[in-house]
């Protein structure tokens, strides 16, 4: 096992929302529903990081603080929580879904990360794309968990919290190329191994997966 200097982790939901881009082109490499869910989670994640909020033993979202966040798109989260009565993990999630793109995408846009491109079409129809601007930026975090599982290194907390949404929406197989059972094994350690919190988050979050995938919305 080996431990290596990485650079400053990035928030949860910019780390997310690169994995489930394509690096150069920007396109969803799993569907749109499954995407907004995994950034849900990942901007609850941050919240956990930062000590915002918690869970309770009836799996409902608890905030625990009032100061804002580092980051406007957290902050507006976190007030919607403070806003509302005690709700459980699982409605949060497919509530925060909702608007969890649109937010994300503004990150990232202001961030210069990414840049809109519409793609007009026939009939009025148009497209809308978010290209990444340095697609080996876009890329780092599928890079980092393809690395560190292949080496068995270190995970801080940002990377099992990267580790446990792409395992449950499916954006961990590009991670394991050329790892094979090892690799796998590795991957499902460091998230077992995670805190309490992150793990329970990872639970809820693959439950509202499941029922977004099955239902179709």
């Amino acid at each position: 096992m080996t431990h290596a200097y990485r650079p400053p982790a990035a928030l949860a939901a910019t780390d997310f929302w690169m994995l489930a881009h394509h690096e150069r082109s920007g396109q969803l490499l799993v569907p749109g529903r499954v995407v907004a869910v995994g950034l849900a989670a990942a901007l609850l994640a941050e919240l956990l990081v930062e000590d915002r909020i918690g869970f309770d033993q009836q799996h409902m979202v608890v905030p625990v603080s009032e100061y804002p966040p580092r980051d406007a798109v957290a902050h507006q989260v976190l007030d919607q929580l403070h806003g509302e009565d005690r709700l459980p993990v699982q409605v949060w999630l497919r509530h925060l879904a909702q608007t969890a793109y649109e937010g994300v995408a503004a990150r990232m846009l202001r961030r210069r990360l990414v840049e809109r491109v519409e793609d007009r079409r026939l009939l009025g129809r148009s497209r809308v794309t978010y290209r990444p601007v340095d697609p080996n930026a876009s890329g780092w975090p599928a890079a980092r968990l393809h690395i560190f599982l292949l080496e068995q290194r270190v995970f801080a907390d940002a990377d099992v919290i990267l580790a446990g949404l792409a395992k449950v929406t499916g954006l961990h197989v590009r991670a394991l190329e050329g790892g094979g059972h090892l690799a796998e094994r590795y991957l499902d350690a460091q998230i077992a191994g995670a805190r309490p919190l992150y793990r329970e988050l990872f639970a809820h979050t693959a439950a509202v997966v499941g029922s977004t995938v099955m239902s179709g919305r």
